[in-house]
């Protein structure tokens, strides 16, 4: 039986292509969609897995897979908006002595503190929905201000104090006042 404490959500399915079960898939993280033996997901409370047997990217983010057994628009269909997940074994494993050990999203709540400017404030969402992904930060006088995730700009991450060390460009922490 696989556990929630098991997998990582990584996407969603979002309609068949074609006739012969191959379904659009739109990746969240950063994941070789290739190097994955199945992707899982949640049918009646069960998370049950789905093997996979080809994949293509179509654009970006976005993937045609084929699973086993899924061989029809009509079998496809029943992937159609839901999510999926990946093992956590299967995920990309980062050497957390690099400061990699994080995904964006786990930096959800840290401070961050720029060797320049400072307490900035609280990481409080992240903003994936063009190709940077941003930090975006709650100042302390309810302004938000965004950050580019970049590794260059990142100094170090430490998960006992939830604090993000950066060293941004001058100016990027003045745009959004």
């Amino acid at each position: 039986m696989i556990l929630e404490s098991e997998l990582i959500e990584a996407g969603k399915f979002n309609k068949p292509h074609g006739i012969k079960g191959e379904i659009s898939a739109t990746v969240d993280i950063d994941i070789d969609f290739d190097e994955l033996k199945c992707v899982v997901m949640p049918i009646e409370g069960i998370f049950v897995p789905f093997f996979i047997n080809s994949v293509r990217p179509k654009n970006g983010d976005t993937y045609l897979v084929t699973i086993d057994g899924v061989d029809s628009e009509v079998k496809a269909q029943r992937f159609t908006n839901r999510p999926f997940f990946i093992l956590k074994s299967d995920a990309p494993v980062y050497d957390e002595a690099d400061g990699d050990g994080f995904y964006a999203a786990d930096l959800v709540g840290y401070k961050l503190v720029d060797s320049a400017a400072g307490y900035i404030g609280e990481i409080s969402d992240i903003n994936d929905s063009t190709q940077n992904v941003l930090f975006v930060v709650r100042r302390e006088d309810g302004g938000e201000v965004y950050v580019p995730v970049v590794d260059e700009f990142i100094i170090s991450i430490d998960a006992d104090s939830e604090t993000v060390e950066t060293t941004l460009p001058f100016g990027i922490v003045d745009l959004n006042k």
